[in-house]
């Protein structure tokens, strides 16, 4: 994809947004020291709402006493907010406070539902495809008969029905919801935001593409965006209001939205002393030079990697990133990965029937599979399901909590042969010398003092290590496969 300056900016709106409560620094609420040095000075974050008392975004708290308020492009108050919205907030911090000066809320697509998954773990609005997962909230609008965020989409009437959908978009277009609410007849206005594609100024009418859905810009306004002239807008972010939008005949022609109006997706800061976003990697330029979303991040050499390392910064991966904002690149001083869960190791069983698999040497546990899991292979292979994994092959794994002895799998990739296993995710149960994780009871006795590593890699010995934790902290223990038994050699804080 085509990059331009309009790319760099800080408000993707929906590119630039992470999990809900509990994710990002200070993910108990608790607010967060400033990463730029200074005393003071200007502060900006792009994410998700996660709780209120003044307004939490990505768990960092904004005193909200003096802001003002936009939602969905028009002034607002603070009570039309919800836990899960999308917001960029520019303010200041002084210490370890922060206020908010403004709350800007964009949704990423409003319009018509056309489908609805059977499992209801996703739907297409308006020629987007919109994923949905356990962090996802579903507004009580669309189904109260059941507490956040496991409310259920398939309540929802597919050609009948609207909604305003919050949420990030991954490299492929695809919108993973963070909050869904149903619009009602008289209060939807068509509108989605996106990368161009198949941009044809030159056709009549003059079209171009956001995911599957066609955008006629014939008569709408444009005097933002630059020349059109050829294909020029392919690779551009950008919203497109509209009012008349017509269905496709099937799924795989998602339809037309006659535009009103066309605008680069560029309202933002480009300086901040502090600055945190939350995000799909969505282009990787080398090592530790990638984009979250449409915000370009450089990492040097005293970046802190957290919970993974530079080498794992691929396009898909789910971060945020945090420090100064210069010219619209966010120089990084901690970057922090978001599916909690990693595991590594061999193949030992694969059910097909239940989309699931086993790692040996983690005994007890389980890795499931679903429709938004995403396959990589190194060395040239080509994987697409879990029809393509073996017993024996060697896989490295992201995920979240799925139980207590269960991960979902957001990433599988297989690589080439290793006796590495890697076991990562917050303790169930402690009782030094062991500790449980994911189902997984590990005897750490055999670990000399300096095999205990703390947030910076560095050795802390096993006093301290034991201080540092408790149920709920963030471990990544580290061994090797011989036999079928794992030797376990490294047990690190991760945060």
């Amino acid at each position: 994809m085509r990059q331009s300056s309009i790319l760099f900016t800080l408000f993707g709106a929906v590119g630039l947004v992470g999990l809900l409560s509990g994710c990002g620094s200070g993910g108990d609420g608790a607010p967060s020291g400033p990463v730029s040095g200074s005393a003071s000075g200007s502060a900006a974050a792009s994410g998700t709402i996660t709780g209120f008392g003044s307004v939490f975004v990505n768990g960092k708290k904004f005193d909200t006493s003096g802001s003002s308020f936009s939602v969905d492009g028009q002034p607002g108050s603070q009570s039309d907010l919800k836990l899960g919205m999308t917001v960029m907030v520019t303010g200041s911090f002084n210490g370890n406070q922060r206020s908010a000066s403004l709350v800007r809320q964009r949704d990423a697509v409003e319009g018509l539902v056309q489908s609805v998954a059977a499992d209801g773990l996703s739907l297409v609005v308006m020629g987007q495809t919109v994923l949905v997962d356990n962090t996802t909230i579903i507004d009580d609008n669309i189904d109260n008969s059941t507490q956040n965020p496991n409310r259920d989409i398939r309540k929802l009437v597919a050609g009948t029905d609207s909604v305003e959908v919050n949420g990030h978009i991954r490299p492929d277009g695809i919108i993973q919801a963070t909050f869904i609410e149903q619009k009602f007849r008289g209060t939807v206005t068509p509108e989605v935001r996106g990368f161009v594609k198949n941009h044809a100024d030159g056709a009549n009418p003059k079209t171009f593409q956001i995911g599957n859905l066609t955008v006629n810009y014939t008569t709408a306004l444009i005097n933002d965006m630059p020349s059109p002239a050829g294909n020029a807008w392919n690779g551009l972010f950008v919203e497109v209001k509209g009012t008349q939008f017509t269905p496709g005949p099937n799924v795989q022609t998602q339809g037309t939205l006659v535009a009103t109006k066309v605008e680069p997706e560029n309202q933002g800061v480009q300086q901040a002393d502090e600055f945190e976003v939350e995000g799909f990697v969505t282009q990787v330029l080398g090592p530790g030079d990638f984009f979250i979303g449409t915000t370009h991040v450089q990492t040097t050499p005293s970046t802190e990697f957290r919970g993974g390392t530079i080498d794992e910064i691929v396009v898909g991966a789910k971060l945020s990133a945090e420090g100064r904002l210069a010219n619209g690149i966010l120089t990084a001083k901690h970057v922090k990965f978001h599916a909690g869960v990693k595991l590594e190791g061999n193949i030992a069983a694969v059910d097909l029937g239940a989309k699931t698999f086993t790692i040996t040497g983690l005994s007890g546990m389980t890795v499931s599979v679903n429709s938004q899991t995403e396959f990589k292979a190194s060395g040239g292979n080509q994987i697409t399901d879990l029809n393509d994994l073996l017993v024996g092959d060697h896989v490295r794994v992201r995920g979240r909590v799925g139980g207590s002895n269960s991960v979902i799998a957001t990433r599988v990739e297989q690589r080439a042969a290793d006796d590495e296993v890697d076991l990562q995710g917050p303790i169930q149960v402690l009782s030094n010398p062991s500790l449980t994780i994911l189902g997984v009871t590990v005897n750490t006795s055999g670990l000399s003092n300096n095999d205990f590593q703390g947030l910076n890699e560095q050795p802390i010995g096993r006093a301290a290590f034991f201080n540092a934790v408790q149920v709920g902290t963030l471990v990544k223990l580290k061994g090797r496969l011989s036999g079928g038994i794992v030797t376990w050699r490294e047990a690190e804080l991760e945060d």
